[in-house]
């Protein structure tokens, strides 16, 4: 899933969290659900852009030793 479809995902999910919170009896729960919503957003976006930083790095060593042994 692309960085725009896991915002849009947690959008929707929190926003309906948030509308029910507001009908709710007692809405912490709601609210700190909608919050957790955020902090997963947040977990998966950093944590795949470190994958794409590391493979890139990756890359970029096996490029410049291919370069260096005259093999490329």
């Amino acid at each position: 899933m692309t960085g725009f479809g896991k915002f849009l995902v947690a959008t929707i999910i929190s926003f309906f969290l948030m509308v029910g919170a507001l009908g709710s009896k007692h809405p912490t729960m709601l609210i700190l659900l909608a919050i957790l919503v955020w902090v997963i957003f947040a977990w998966a976006s950093s944590s795949s852009s470190r994958k794409n930083r590391d493979r890139e790095e990756q890359i970029r060593l096996l490029n410049s030793f291919l370069k260096s042994n005259g093999k490329f």
